[in-house]
Protein backbone atom coordinates (compact mmCIF):
# COMPACT_ATOMS: atom_id res chain seq x y z
CA UNK A 1 0.00 0.00 0.00
CA UNK A 2 2.89 2.15 0.32
CA UNK A 3 2.75 3.20 -3.26
CA UNK A 4 -1.46 2.87 -3.93
CA UNK A 5 -1.86 6.01 -5.95
CA UNK A 6 -5.31 6.22 -3.59
CA UNK A 7 -3.56 6.14 -0.29
CA UNK A 8 -0.89 8.45 -2.00
CA UNK A 9 -3.67 10.78 -2.83
CA UNK A 10 -5.59 10.45 0.82
CA UNK A 11 -2.46 11.25 2.11
CA UNK A 12 -1.91 14.39 0.08
CA UNK A 13 -5.56 15.93 0.72
CA UNK A 14 -5.35 15.29 4.43
CA UNK A 15 -1.83 16.78 4.77
CA UNK A 16 -2.73 19.73 2.99
CA UNK A 17 -6.38 20.53 5.06
CA UNK A 18 -3.42 19.53 8.43
CA UNK A 19 -0.82 22.13 6.87
CA UNK A 20 -3.56 24.84 6.85
CA UNK A 21 -4.50 24.48 10.58
CA UNK A 22 -2.65 26.74 12.73
CA UNK A 23 -1.75 24.05 15.10
CA UNK A 24 1.81 22.45 16.16
CA UNK A 25 2.77 20.11 14.12
CA UNK A 26 2.21 17.54 17.03
CA UNK A 27 -1.42 18.63 17.28
CA UNK A 28 -1.62 17.84 13.45
CA UNK A 29 -0.37 13.86 13.45
CA UNK A 30 -2.46 13.12 16.43
CA UNK A 31 -5.31 14.43 14.75
CA UNK A 32 -3.89 12.48 11.02
CA UNK A 33 -3.66 9.23 13.77
CA UNK A 34 -6.86 9.39 15.02
CA UNK A 35 -8.61 9.80 12.03
CA UNK A 36 -6.46 6.56 10.39
CA UNK A 37 -6.59 4.60 12.88
CA UNK A 38 -9.25 5.26 15.38
CA UNK A 39 -6.82 6.21 18.69
CA UNK A 40 -4.44 8.75 19.51
CA UNK A 41 -0.61 7.60 19.05
CA UNK A 42 1.47 6.56 22.03
CA UNK A 43 4.28 9.05 23.25
CA UNK A 44 6.45 6.66 21.49
CA UNK A 45 4.60 6.43 18.13
CA UNK A 46 4.14 10.44 18.28
CA UNK A 47 7.92 10.77 18.91
CA UNK A 48 9.25 8.46 15.71
CA UNK A 49 6.23 9.93 13.42
CA UNK A 50 7.94 13.32 14.41
CA UNK A 51 11.40 11.97 14.29
CA UNK A 52 10.38 10.55 10.47
CA UNK A 53 8.29 14.52 9.96
CA UNK A 54 12.14 16.24 10.45
CA UNK A 55 13.93 13.83 8.36
CA UNK A 56 11.27 13.93 5.25
CA UNK A 57 11.67 17.89 5.77
CA UNK A 58 15.54 17.92 5.37
CA UNK A 59 15.39 15.85 2.46
CA UNK A 60 12.78 18.16 1.13
CA UNK A 61 14.16 21.12 1.83
CA UNK A 62 17.95 19.96 0.74
CA UNK A 63 16.44 19.08 -2.51
CA UNK A 64 17.13 15.43 -1.77
CA UNK A 65 13.63 13.81 -2.93
CA UNK A 66 10.91 16.32 -4.61
CA UNK A 67 7.97 18.32 -2.76
CA UNK A 68 6.42 18.81 -6.34
CA UNK A 69 6.75 15.40 -7.00
CA UNK A 70 5.17 14.69 -4.16
CA UNK A 71 1.88 16.90 -3.93
CA UNK A 72 1.40 15.36 -7.30
CA UNK A 73 -0.11 12.29 -6.30
CA UNK A 74 -3.97 12.12 -7.20
CA UNK A 75 -6.46 13.90 -9.44
CA UNK A 76 -7.90 15.77 -6.35
CA UNK A 77 -7.57 19.51 -6.59
CA UNK A 78 -4.67 20.61 -5.04
CA UNK A 79 -4.62 23.71 -2.54
CA UNK A 80 -1.45 26.00 -4.34
CA UNK A 81 -1.43 28.20 -1.06
CA UNK A 82 0.81 26.00 1.24
CA UNK A 83 4.36 24.97 2.36
CA UNK A 84 5.28 22.66 -0.02
CA UNK A 85 8.09 20.86 1.88
CA UNK A 86 5.94 21.25 5.03
CA UNK A 87 3.19 19.39 3.22
CA UNK A 88 5.22 16.83 1.55
CA UNK A 89 6.76 15.96 5.03
CA UNK A 90 3.40 15.62 6.42
CA UNK A 91 2.27 13.91 3.48
CA UNK A 92 5.04 10.98 4.23
CA UNK A 93 3.82 10.54 8.01
CA UNK A 94 0.48 10.05 6.52
CA UNK A 95 1.14 7.91 4.52
CA UNK A 96 3.22 5.64 7.33
CA UNK A 97 -0.05 6.03 9.47
CA UNK A 98 -2.21 4.56 6.58
CA UNK A 99 0.58 1.87 6.13
CA UNK A 100 0.63 0.63 9.86
CA UNK A 101 -0.37 -2.89 10.52
CA UNK A 102 -3.07 -1.53 12.90
CA UNK A 103 -4.63 0.96 10.37
CA UNK A 104 -4.38 -2.55 7.55
CA UNK A 105 -6.03 -5.29 9.38
CA UNK A 106 -8.76 -2.99 11.91
CA UNK A 107 -11.71 -4.22 11.59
Amino acid sequence: MMNDPTVLEASRVLAEKLSLEQTSFADKITKAFRLIVCRRPSGKELKTLEDYYNEQLQEFSQKKLSAQKTLEAGEYTSNKNIDINHTAAIIKVINIIYNLEETITKS
